[in-house]
Order: structure tokens, then sequence, then C-alpha cells
């Protein structure tokens, strides 16, 4: 909780009090129950869902009191998302490190993750654009889609709060994330490159510790893994395990070894 409390306390005392919504159009009564549907609270403040799903696009330049876009709102969502991800990761996973930590938060918050929740959402077709920008398909766009959704975020925790910006994040993003796979995915590297040594037919990686830093009780190993005579990869981690699988990452990589075959595999911690 004090990291909450210590990110956002000054936000949470600033947060913009709710302002009453005006009689609304037809379409902007339609717009309500839809997004109160996704959001299962009854919105304060529709004027700020509307910025939210206002892409850049649709802004006339020329009178920027018209509309805003929603990238101030993204720039909010993101934070907010960041740090409930951040909470769950920490309290969910103990014995995981900052580093792993850090790349399995990247790994559910990234804008292809974000853009599939958002068009589980349906957001695409709430999204105000511009003619030109719909008719080159920015509804479903990866990143018009992220963004969105981060800025949905953000309005959600200004016009309900964190409580409420939260529940929307666990219900949407974390019940809908296999961390299981996403974490036998990332740890699987070094089993990928081992099958793609057998079907070649050649040497079977090595992996050689090239250099060790810091105090024994935080070493920063670096790990080159060869193929025969040729080094096709390089990692470090605050373990020999976590620097070998880096290392694999980046063989992977360079390799362009498909994504599908990087099948799951048991581990243990």
């Amino acid at each position: 909780m004090w990291l909450r409390d210590m990110l956002f306390g000054r936000l949470f005392q600033t947060r913009v009090s709710p302002a009453p919504t005006p009689a609304l159009s037809p379409a902007d009564l339609r717009l309500k129950e839809s997004l109160e549907a996704i959001v299962q609270y009854s919105i304060n403040n529709l004027s700020l869902f509307k910025t939210a799903l206002t892409h850049r696009s649709a802004i006339d330049f020329s009178d920027k009191s018209k509309f805003v876009s929603n990238e101030r709102l993204e720039f909010l969502g993101d934070a907010v998302l960041d740090l409930v991800v951040a909470e769950y990761l920490y309290t969910s996973y103990p014995a995981l490190d900052e580093g792993e930590l850090t790349k399995l938060r990247s790994l559910v918050v990234n804008a292809k993750t974000l853009a599939g929740y958002a068009r589980a959402l349906h957001i695409g077709s709430m999204l105000i654009v511009s003619d030109s920008a719909a008719s080159m398909g920015v509804r479903n766009s990866d990143t018009a889609l992220s963004d969105a959704l981060e800025a949905l975020i953000g309005a959600i925790y200004l016009d309900g709060g964190y409580e409420r910006a939260k529940h929307f994040v666990q219900a949407h993003i974390l019940s809908r994330t296999d961390f299981e796979q996403l974490l036998s995915t990332e740890q699987n590297y070094k089993s990928v490159l081992l099958e793609y040594a057998q079907a070649q037919r050649i040497p079977l990686p090595v992996y050689v510790i090239t250099s060790e830093e810091g105090p024994s009780h935080n070493k920063t190993f670096t790990v080159a893994v060869k193929l025969g005579e040729e080094i096709v990869g390089k990692g470090t981690g605050r373990s020999k395990k976590e620097a070998e699988q880096s290392a694999a990452r980046e063989a992977a990589a360079k390799l362009n070894l498909p994504r599908d075959s990087r099948k799951t595999a048991n581990h243990s911690r």
C-alpha cells in the first residue's frame, strides 16, 4: 500500500471531482451505457471517457478547444496500469527477483497484448477518429487500441478513483492473462535453442561464463552461448541461470526461431 500512496498520494489529493453529466444526446446515452457495461459502475463524467476515446487524428488543430485527444489520459492510465500490474506481480510471485518481475510485467503491458484486450472489449468501434484515419484502419491498429485502453484506465481513475481502476484492470487484463504460460515461455529459450540444434544436427549449445562482476552477495554474470565455434548470443543476469536464459533468448531472436516452436517446459524455482 505504501507504494501506491508514495506514487499516487499527491494525485489522489488533487483528483478532479467528477463533474455532473449534463443532459445527454441519444448517441451519448448509448455510449454511456456501452461504457458502463465495461467499467461496471455508473459513470459520473462522460466527457472524460469521450476524451479517452478520441484519437489524435480527430483533433482540429486550427481549433484545439473543440476536441482534446486521449494522449494525456493515456499517460496517466499507463502509470495506473503499471502500478496495478506491479502490485499484483509483487504479491503473487514472491520468488521472482526485480528483473524477472520487470520482464513479466512487460509481457502484460506491451502494445500488442493490450490491443488484444481492447479488441475483446470492442473499443475500436467506440474510437473517435478522422474519416481518413478510419479508412486506413486505425480503429484496428495495435497502437491506437492500446493507447485508448490506457486512456480509458486513466479516465476511470479520475472519474471513479483508484479502486475502480484497479478493479477494471483485474477484471479485463489480469484475470485474462495466463501468467504461468508467460513464465514458461519466458524461461524456455534454452530448450528452444537445444531443439533447434538437435533438428539441424549441429553441435549442442554450450554456455560459457565470460565475466562476473560485483560482490558475492550481488553478482552480475555475463554468459555467451555457442553453437560449435560460433557465439550466437550473449546475456547477463543476477544468476548464472538467468544469464544463460538471456543469452539463449538473444540467440533465438538472432536465428529467427519461430515463436510457436517455443514449447512450454516444466520449470522449478
